[in-house]
Formats: structure tokens, C-alpha cells, sequence
């Protein structure tokens, strides 16, 4: 097409396709190419655009009305996580429509390079795309025309390589070429596919798709639901070794359960994905929005901080920016060549020819450069007799320049570059510390919420523990009784038995005083009454305790119990994840303090004393997790490579003052 690579020397112009200028090639589908353009107008107006242009050999009216109609159906579609078409046009005997740029790859790039560098894709990050992909496709579904009508617009190729995401954090569903709608057809009657032929990638067909049965937007929902399903598990979920297998695994729709491809998988966003992945359309999600609202309250509960930025910084470190500057220098640096100036190359010869001195002229006749930077014919400065006059004498000694200061300038320019390079290493060793130090504060804090999890978690088995017992039918009949009576019910009916390392008390509440009528085992401590459902967590100095209550309702009106169960707090998991981070750990206001993580060796940063969160069942504040964080040495090459510049350095500069010292006496 006349267009050269960034990379390449051009060497002819680039092509221009009507009012743009072609920059590159980006691909080849089935009925267009695309390509990336530049659009220059008035006042220096420049916009980076893509061309989809209907391939020039595919000329049959079939061909030609499915691009219009798919340009025709996306300009209506205006949202912003929908690649927008600007304009429809015809040039050079092809159809085309003008795009918006996405500076950034699909998500089928986005997993092959995290599989690449083994960088397991955030769980935040992956319900942020899907959610904005859940956005754009329910607006399609529910898009009405100017007249009212709903289109009933079917995506029907929904993919990773059609699920854009920008440097900027932008998520934009494209290609609608194959899209289905209820006025795309000639006539206005639907479009239907041929016999035979089926439409989109395989791999994410709906199992109703694969069959060529009636489609509605829930097909959608099944390819968004693969896309769920591949990108928390970084995993292919259909593969087979042939089209006619993979047909039949996508219509069988046997999925096998992501918990089983990625160990620790979220049992509630499992859920997620089976439901969304049903092969019957009716149990799945019945729309595209609820599918969305479904991911964004599970992210709620698990308190995933999702945003744009932090897509920006997932594209940075999986994606390597385009050079936006070499693409718009592509149309600038032929400015001069296209208005036929060619003053640009002669400044640059000229240049070069006065660095490099005299130059025999087209008569045989020397010339000689003037500081001034005039060219004149030699024998202009030469007096009669062979001596050069005084000011051509000034201006050559001010052109040539002694060695000796020039060696003197050396020296001081090598100490200079070696001081440079070692503030250099500094500054990146310094970065590197501050870079490793604010991960480790972010990990602390993610410590200080896995306790409240923690906490939360053995709140609520607590209370579970507590409510099987208080409804048991014996209890209730028994706590309008004596502990007499209840000592007999457990000696003999075995309905309190406390597990290993459990405690167990039954209180009688009678005008508002708490009588205990049992504890088990009875060489435990005496637990605290609790009234109703509470949930406190205390600290003895050695472990955590938590202590859970619920009510028990006598049959009597007037008559009330209440049963508290006592239980450990297991902290290995938050132990563990604490000795990464931090050199020492305690946890502070349940009572006694808690030493979690013993002190140890290395370095050490400044305290610090994160709140831990109070949430869902165990509700105590003022809890605080005191903590020394690591700190890292910084690169390890660092500390070397600066003495040894800081040493070159100095010989430099010692060299400089003997040179300084030798020159009076040269």
C-alpha cells in the first residue's frame, strides 16, 4: 500500500487513502483490512485514527452490504466502552468507515503476556474488564432506534481479541461485524445465517450458536461468562484438536469448575461463572447487566479496589507502549520534501562541509573557513610575500584551541560524567528502596485486613457453634430448670460436648440477673454472659479467644438462657503472611498484647500502627496491628558501582589539578 514501517528508511511517500495518510498495516479479516491512519486539518489539527476498508477484491453485493451494515449498526451504538466510528466514506472504489484508536492491545495480548512473564492477572483487574464488557454489550442489546423500536442487537462474537484495553485504563468492546439485528437485513427482516456457515470464534459460541438454534442476548452472556471463566484462570477453557470437536465440546457445554484449575478459587465467584456458563439459556444471568451487577457485588463483599488506574499500571507492565511521537513524526519529517524544499538538506551539508574544513572549489581554487562561519577564497587572506595578516592571525588562534587546555578539560569533564553516573546509581538505589518499602507498607495493611477477616470468620463459626446448640428442643426445655438438671441432661444425653480446646457455659437470665447453670468442661474458666448474639475477641497474651453467644428461649414465657461458646482464633495463615513484611508484629486492644511475629533479624523500618478494620459479625474497634516492616538493602550492585565511581571521581578530579599545576610551567 506504499506504507513504510516506523522502522524502516523511507523512501516513498506515504499512500493517501482520501483525506488520510496511511501509516500502517494492522490486519486482515475476513471481508476488510484495517489500517492505521493519520488525519490532518486546519491549524495543525491531527487525530490518530483506524480504517476499516472492505478488501478491493471482495466486490459481491453480499460482501458490500454486510460492511455497510455493520459501519451503519456501530455509528449508532455511542457509549465509551464501544469503539466509535467517526465516518463512512468511499474512496479509490472501497467502501471504508474511520475508527477510534485504542493505544493499547486486545485481551487476547493481555493474558498471552501475562502467561509469558507468569504474572497472575488481579482478581480486581479482571472483574474491572468484564464489568465495562458487561456495560457495553447490555447497552448494544438494549439500543432502540430513532423510531423507538429495539433493534435486539446480538453481539455473537464476543472474544479476547475483541475486548480492547487502553494504556489509560479504557475498556472498549469493537467489531460488530457479525452482529445481529432485528433492521439489519435489506428488507428490515432479521439476517440469518446461512446454512452450513456459522459466524464468530468457536471457542466462545454460545452451545444454542453452535447449533444454529434462535439466539437472544443470553448467547452473549455465555461468551462473556468464557471470558470470566480464561481470565481469572489465565487457562484455554475449550481445546480440542479439531473444529468438529471443539463444536461438540462448546454444545455439550461440559465446564469443568475453575476451583479445579486454580486451587483457592472464590466459591461465590465460581458460582458466578457456572451460572453464566449454563448450557441451557435459561438458567444462565438473563441479561448482560446482571451479570454485572452480580461481579460488582462480589467485589463489594471481598473489598477488590478496582479502577482504571490500576489497568494502567497492569498495561504497563505487561504491554509495551506504541511511541505515539514516531507515529505523528512519520507525516512531519517529509513536510519539506512534499512542498519540494530541499533547505533542510543543504543546512545539513553545509554544516558538514564547514566542520570538515576547506574543500577544493569548482575552479581549483582553496577555500578556507573564517570563525565567523563566512567561506572565502584563500588567497583573499594572504598578504604579498606569504604572511597572514594580524586579524586572520586572531581569528585562527581563537579557532584552534591549545591541546594542553583541552587536555586540562578532559579531566574535568571524565570527573564530572563519573560523579553523574554515581548520583546516577544513587537515585535508582533509592528508588528501588522506596519503591520495595511502599509494597511492603501496602502488604501490612492487607495483613491488618486479613486479621479482621480473620476475626470476622471465627465470629461467625462461633456463632454457628452456639445456635445448633441453643435450639436443641432438650436445651430449651431444660433452661427453665437447675444446673442440677442440666448437669444430668449432659452427663447422660450427651447434647454438650465441647471440641478440642472449646469451652461452653449455659446461663439462666431471670429479671435481669445471669445465673450459670453449667460450663464445660468444668475445669475452664468462667466465660463472660453474653446476652442475645454477640461476638468479642480477647487476648490473654498468648492467643486470641473468641466468644460467641446466641439465645435460648425457654418454653414458658418469662423465662430466658442464653449459651456463650469459646473457641481459639487460628492466626497461622495471618502469621506467615506477617513474617515476609515485617521484622515484628503484635496486635494491640483485645486485651493483653499480642506478640505475632517474634522479633527477628535484618532491617528494620519505622513502626508503624495500622487500625484493623471491624467488620460483618465481630464488631470491636480500637484494634490496632503494631508492626516493624522490612526494608530492603536496595540493588545489590549499587553500593560497588558507586565507590568505584565515587574512586574514579576523584582520580579525575586530582588529575585536573595537576594538569591545572603542569600547564604554566608547558
Amino acid at each position: 500500500m506504499g506504507v513504510i514501517d516506523p522502522g524502516e528508511t523511507y523512501t516513498v511517500l506515504p499512500e493517501q487513502f482520501g483525506k488520510y495518510s496511511l501509516l500502517g498495516h494492522l490486519a486482515t479479516g475476513g471481508m476488510a483490512e484495517v489500517w492505521l491512519a493519520r488525519q490532518q486539518g486546519l491549524q495543525g489539527f491531527e487525530k490518530i485514527v483506524v480504517i476499516k476498508r472492505a478488501r478491493p477484491e471482495l466486490t459481491d453485493p453480499g460482501t458490500v452490504r454486510r460492511f455497510l451494515d455493520e459501519a451503519r449498526l456501530v455509528a449508532t451504538l455511542e457509549h465509551p466502552n464501544i469503539a466509535q466510528v467517526y465516518e463512512i466514506g468511499f474512496v479509490s472504489g472501497s467502501y471504508f468507515f474511520v475508527m477510534e484508536y485504542v493505544d493499547g492491545a486486545d485481551l487476547r495480548q493481555v493474558i498471552e503476556a501475562a502467561i509469558a512473564k507468569r504474572q497472575r492477572i488481579a482478581l480486581a483487574d479482571a472483574l474491572y474488564i468484564l464489568i465495562h464488557v458487561c456495560t457495553a454489550l447490555h447497552y448494544a442489546h438494549e439500543k432502540h432506534d430513532l423510531g423507538g423500536d429495539a433493534l435486539n442487537i446480538i453481539h455473537r462474537d464476543v472474544s479476547p481479541s475483541n475486548v480492547l484495553i487502553s494504556h489509560d485504563g479504557a475498556v472498549k468492546v469493537c467489531d460488530f461485524g457479525v452482529a445481529k439485528a432485528s433492521q439489519r437485513g435489506p428488507q428490515g427482516g432479521m439476517e440469518n445465517t446461512q446454512d452450513g456457515v456459522l459466524k464468530g470464534k468457536f471457542s466462545y459460541m454460545s452451545p444454542e450458536q453452535c447449533q444454529s438454534l434462535p439466539l437472544d442476548r443470553r448467547s452473549d452472556v455465555f461468551s462473556i461468562g468464557v471470558l470470566l471463566y480464561e481470565l481469572t484462570t489465565l487457562s484455554k477453557l475449550f481445546r480440542a484438536r479439531s473444529d468438529y470437536a471443539l463444536l461438540q465440546q462448546v454444545a455439550e457445554a461440559r465446564i469443568p469448575p475453575p476451583s479445579l484449575r486454580v486451587p483457592g478459587y472464590p466459591r461465590e465467584l465460581e458460582q458466578i461463572v457456572m451460572r453464566a456458563l449454563a448450557r441451557d439459556p435459561a438458567d444462565r444471568y438473563p441479561t448482560a447487566q446482571a451479570l454485572q451487577l452480580a461481579l460488582e457485588e462480589f467485589a463489594r463483599e471481598h473489598k477488590l479496589a478496582m479502577s482504571s488506574t490500576r489497568i494502567t499500571q497492569l498495561m504497563r507492565s505487561l504491554i509495551e507502549r506504541r511511541n505515539d511521537a514516531r507515529i505523528r513524526a512519520r507525516g512531519s519529517r517529509f513536510d519539506g520534501i512534499l512542498r519540494g524544499d530541499s533547505t533542510a538538506s543543504s543546512i545539513s551539508n553545509a554544516a558538514a562541509f564547514l566542520a570538515d574544513g576547506s574543500e577544493p572549489s569548482a575552479g581549483g581554487e582553496r577555500m578556507t573557513p573564517l570563525s565567523s562561519g563566512m567561506i572565502v577564497p584563500a588567497n583573499v587572506l594572504t598578504m604579498p610575500g606569504g604572511t597572514a595578516s594580524a586579524s586572520v592571525s586572531t581569528s585562527a588562534s581563537a579557532i584552534s584551541e591549545p591541546p594542553a587546555r583541552r587536555g586540562t578539560a578532559l579531566w574535568l569533564v571524565g570527573a564530572a560524567i563519573a560523579g553523574i553516573f554515581g548520583v546516577g546509581v544513587t537515585v535508582a538505589d533509592q528508588m528501588a528502596i522506596s519503591a520495595e518499602d511502599r509494597a511492603t507498607a501496602a502488604a501490612l495493611s492487607a495483613d491488618a485486613e486479613k486479621i479482621a477477616s480473620t476475626l470476622d470468620a471465627a465470629a461467625r463459626a462461633g456463632h454457628m457453634r452456639a445456635d445448633g446448640i441453643a435450639t436443641t428442643p432438650m436445651l430449651r426445655a431444660a433452661i427453665e430448670t437447675d444446673a442440677a438438671t442440666l448437669g444430668d441432661l449432659a452427663t447422660n444425653e450427651m447434647v454438650f460436648t465441647a471440641g478440642k480446646d472449646e469451652a461452653l457455659e449455659v446461663f439462666q437470665f431471670t429479671h435481669g440477673k445471669a445465673t450459670p447453670l453449667l460450663r464445660i468442661p468444668k475445669t475452664a474458666p468462667a466465660l463472660q454472659p453474653l446476652q442475645g448474639r454477640e461476638a468479642r475477641v480477647h487476648s490473654d497474651g498468648r492467643g486470641l479467644t473468641v466468644a460467641a453467644s446466641a439465645p435460648i428461649s425457654g418454653y414458658r414465657s418469662g423465662t430466658a438462657g442464653g449459651i456463650v461458646v469459646a473457641m481459639p482464633v487460628d492466626l497461622g495463615a495471618v502469621q506467615r503472611s506477617l513474617a515476609q513484611h515485617a521484622i515484628s508484629a503484635s496486635i494491640v486492644g483485645l486485651g493483653s498484647e499480642l506478640v505475632v511475629v517474634p522479633a527477628g533479624t535484618g532491617l528494620a523500618g519505622a513502626p508503624v500502627d495500622l487500625p484493623v478494620p471491624a467488620i460483618g459479625a465481630w464488631t470491636a474497634s480500637g484494634v490496632t496491628l503494631k508492626a516493624a516492616p522490612r526494608r530492603t538493602a536496595g540493588l545489590a550492585w549499587a553500593k560497588p558501582v558507586r565507590a568505584a565511581s565515587g574512586g574514579l571521581c576523584a582520580l579525575l578530579l586530582l588529575g585536573f589539578v595537576v594538569s591545572l599545576v603542569r600547564r604554566p610551567r608547558a
